[in-house]
């Protein structure tokens, strides 16, 4: 009547195993959701097909983020996620470029509409290196002396 049942140790080891592999995965677990970079992308498509002098913002929600002429990433603590966008785009690295994103007219900004291609066209070959990412993306559509580009920044 007293006697130890054999299968009960057994048992209790089965379930410390469980239990400790259990906790493994949730203390795994990222502690937030990751960006959302299907929204990001699709802000910076619905500018792209839009007749010049579109703009539009959004806020973004990652700590980095990458970006090439057709690919859009982001990371944060709760993952990386990659979009592939319907338009070539071009980064506003530099401060020219920066400013024309921020409304300037590119003739303020540059000598000719050959410098300007220029500087879009060394925009989208520099390193697709993570950056740290701002806190609202802006993105601008511009044309100007046959160049028409969609700057983001």
């Amino acid at each position: 009547m007293f006697d130890t049942n054999v299968d009960t140790v057994a048992v209790w080891v089965a379930v410390g195993t469980v239990s400790v592999a259990v906790l493994g995965v949730v203390t795994q677990l990222p502690t937030s959701a990751p960006p959302d970079g299907a929204a990001a992308a699709t802000t910076i498509d619905e500018v792209a097909t839009s007749p010049p002098g579109s703009v539009a913002t959004r806020e973004l929600h990652a700590s980095e983020w990458s970006l090439t002429g057709r690919q859009l990433g982001l990371r944060s603590s709760g993952g990386t996620v990659h979009e592939t966008l319907l338009e070539p785009v071009v980064p506003a690295v530099n401060a020219s470029l920066a400013a024309v994103l921020d409304g300037a007219h590119p003739s303020s900004r540059f000598d000719s509409p050959t410098a300007f291609r220029q500087a879009t066209e060394n925009a989208t070959t520099d390193s697709d290196e993570w950056q740290q990412a701002p806190d609202r993306m802006t993105v601008r559509r511009v044309a100007w002396g046959g160049v028409d580009v969609t700057l983001v920044g």
